[in-house]
């Protein structure tokens, strides 16, 4: 039979949650197989909505407010729907469990990216546990604050990362660019400048690096709310020379490949992403010792993990509302958030310039595992093997 699944989620930027569906998107239209796909924006931009048409997604828009609910269960008789699939919606149960079985969708799935961190239980909540037929998350860590947090019990699957050399992209010549000389090493950045990624850390730790090794260079990538202040703090701290904010880049996967080494120094992060991108690159990943960067970097051995325990900066306007927990990657019990420390993240950049042969070791083993563990296509079959089961395990 054929298994109608119906996704929601915001679809405004080819960014997280949009992206992943848009690439799991493409590769089923490239291997096509029993399952059939549908969209409910929730919002729904210009852009993703050329991207649904281009890939012949059928999808509607809907806020799922109550009064909408006459409109969505109209989509969902008319295509069948078997399962809803819902994203990062843990927050508002109404729009993700009630409303869509008073819909008559008969299966409902909660995919958790990241937004726990920042959500309480709810009596809503608890009550409404019932209604999802599978929880799933993207790390053990996620699991962890599932577990302790909400009470649900969740599925693990990791993301997939399409393989970026699977894609045609311009190389920008980042020495270049950077009027420095070939032999200069580069030690890189790569994330939304807002604070959970904990951007701060890398400024930091860069005059302590620029002692040992002071031709180092380093980039920062990407855009955020704390542009302006890092940019201030590296002036402050007198290193400005040595720190180049290049903004966002589409490109991020071609100028990782000319790094010497990715830091990912985030003191909350449910997965990981760019440090699966960074391993796709040969590049050896230093990250902080918390939630789902644990299961991505294995220290020693494809990157190096940093324990937490500088205090985050909170108070600049913009920012994301810092969680009140996150999970040790060590002890794997709950903790209150940090920032990695300045002194050992810059003790590890400083032992991969100065032994490029390990460097180059450590980036192989990332590569190897990350199209192991991390492959797009075993995150395309997971997800598909769980839409099977539970569709033959009620009996449709």
């Amino acid at each position: 039979m054929q298994i109608n699944v119906l996704h929601m989620a915001h679809f405004v930027i080819r960014y997280g949650v949009e992206k992943q569906l848009l690439n799991y998107f493409d590769f089923v239209k490239k291997t096509p197989n029993d399952i059939k796909h549908h969209v409910c924006a929730l919002r729904l931009s210009a852009e993703m909505r050329e991207e649904l048409q281009r890939l012949d997604i059928p999808f509607t828009v809907n806020r799922l407010w109550p009064w909408n609910l006459p409109a969505f269960s109209h989509f969902v008789k008319e295509n069948n729907i078997h399962i809803l699939h819902v994203y990062n919606q843990l927050r508002f149960p109404f729009r993700s469990r009630i409303l869509p079985k008073l819909a008559g969708v008969p299966l409902v799935i909660e995919h958790e990216r990241g937004m726990v961190w920042n959500t309480s239980t709810t009596p809503m909540m608890k009550l409404t546990n019932r209604l999802v037929a599978a929880n799933i998350c993207n790390s053990h860590a996620a699991q962890i604050m599932l577990e302790k947090k909400c009470g649900i019990s969740a599925k693990v699957i990791y993301n997939g990362v399409v393989n970026p050399e699977e894609t045609i992209e311009d190389e920008w010549q980042l020495k270049t660019h950077l009027r420095i000389s070939p032999d200069t090493p580069i030690v890189g950045f790569v994330g939304r400048l807002n604070n959970p990624k904990g951007a701060e850390a890398f400024i930091r730790m860069i005059p302590l690096v620029c002692h040992a090794i002071p031709q180092a260079q380093f980039v920062v990538v990407g855009d955020g709310p704390m542009r302006d202040y890092l940019e201030q703090e590296a002036q402050d701290l007198g290193i400005a020379e040595n720190v180049n904010f290049l903004g966002y880049q589409a490109g991020a996967f071609q100028l990782m490949k000319q790094m010497d080494v990715v830091i990912v120094p985030s003191f909350r992060e449910a997965f990981g992403n760019v440090a699966v991108e960074a391993a796709l690159a040969k590049k050896p990943v230093i990250a902080s010792n918390v939630d789902g960067l644990a299961e991505v970097v294995v220290d020693g051995e494809t990157g190096f993990l940093i324990d937490c325990n500088e205090p985050i900066l909170s108070r600049l306007k913009g920012l994301n509302r810092l969680p009140e927990a996150v999970v040790d990657g060590r002890t794997h019990e709950i903790r209150p958030p940090f920032l990695p420390n300045t002194k050992m993240l810059a003790e590890k950049v400083i032992a991969c310039l100065q032994d490029p042969q390990m460097a180059a070791t450590l980036g192989n083993q990332a590569y190897v595992r990350a199209n192991s563990v991390f492959s797009f296509e075993r995150y395309c079959n997971d997800l598909d093997n769980l839409y099977r089961e539970l569709v033959m395990a009620n009996q449709f």
